[in-house]
């Protein structure tokens, strides 16, 4: 019987597709960590977090409910690539090794220890699919409570979720969308507003709230609209160094509504935002600097795009930690 999963990664390698389940084959066809003790050797472990949102404004009340099949989605999507970029002459596998972990049940404490797992056996962590506050505060606060010096955060996101009270005086401060970075800044000592870098805000889902208490507490904020003005590189090269400056680890939330609305058909409300190539330089360049963890938020279901350039960002990202590696650095 022919295989039910056939990876380019297997074609070229003439080796079968590692499945996590019947239906379901590993990520790029990677090697399988099921227990902790597989963890031990890899570079780099992928981690899913299957869990979808709940409504926002504007939106049908469900929209956010199949988001925790993207991951499923992007593990089948993946099969279609490699690791060798023709432009670098590289292949990121022949010098990384990396494994899929599998996925963390819906819960913060499963989250926690899963990235415990991960980052105590030495391993770079990437994260796939998930909402807030799974894959957002769940990752940067677990990552804080293991070690003593600061994280460093890099958040490229559309809307600025830095809220002490989400809806203003008629909210709360429950920890969700709007809120979980003005809760990690409450809950984690070790995570300084100083070393958060913002890229991409743009648009009227926003609130002056929100650039105002950047600004008060030192974030750095990069707009957009200085991406389209000065470039993905010059903005890179200002901001960056201010989440790895003085830190002991580093991790970039990469929320998918960054990207322009035309990046991906038939997903997203945000107009004028970063290309596809703006995101993935600015994950590299994060690589490059030593980045620890990344972690995808909002991947569309059913979306091969989506899926696609998932697949992207990651390869690139693994560029970067092997240009960081030829340099000197860990």
């Amino acid at each position: 019987m022919a295989e039910r999963f056939v990876s380019w990664r297997g074609l070229v390698n003439g080796t079968p597709t590692p499945l996590l389940a019947d239906d379901m084959p590993s990520f790029l066809g990677v090697p399988i960590a099921r227990e902790r003790s597989e963890l031990e050797g890899a570079d780099v472990a992928i981690l899913g977090i299957p869990v979808g949102a709940q409504a926002s404004p504007g939106r049908p009340p469900d929209e956010w409910a199949a988001y925790g099949r993207a991951v499923a989605d992007t593990r089948r999507f993946s099969m279609s690539y490699g690791g060798y970029l023709p432009e670098l002459d590289l292949d990121v596998f022949e010098h990384l090794r990396m494994v899929d972990y599998g996925d963390a049940e819906r819960s913060l404490a499963n989250v926690e220890q899963k990235v415990r797992d991960v980052l105590e056996s030495g391993c770079r962590l990437v994260t796939l699919g998930g909402c807030v506050p799974y894959a957002s505060y769940g990752i940067a606060a677990a990552m804080a409570r293991r070690q003593k010096g600061k994280l460093g955060i890099i958040s490229l996101d559309a809307h600025g979720d830095c809220l002490e009270s989400l809806w203003g005086a008629r909210g709360n401060r429950e920890l969700g969308p709007g809120t979980w970075q003005a809760r990690l800044w409450e809950h984690c000592p070790n995570i300084d507003p100083k070393c958060h870098v913002e890229i991409g805000m743009r648009g009227p889902r926003n609130l002056r709230e929100m650039v105002a208490r950047y600004r008060a507490n030192g974030a750095h904020w990069h707009p957009a609209s200085q991406v389209r003005e000065r470039g993905i590189a010059a903005v890179c090269q200002d901001a960056l160094p201010h989440a790895f400056a003085g830190t002991e680890s580093s991790w970039l939330s990469l929320d998918m509504d960054v990207l322009d609305i035309g990046v991906l058909p038939g997903w997203g409300d945000e107009p004028i935002g970063l290309s596809a190539w703006d995101v993935v330089e600015a994950v590299r360049q994060s690589g490059e600097r030593g980045l620890s963890a990344l972690s995808f938020q909002f991947i569309a279901p059913d979306s091969r795009p989506a899926a696609a350039l998932v697949c992207y960002i990651v390869v690139y990202l693994m560029a970067g930690w092997i240009a960081r590696r030829t340099e000197g650095g860990r």
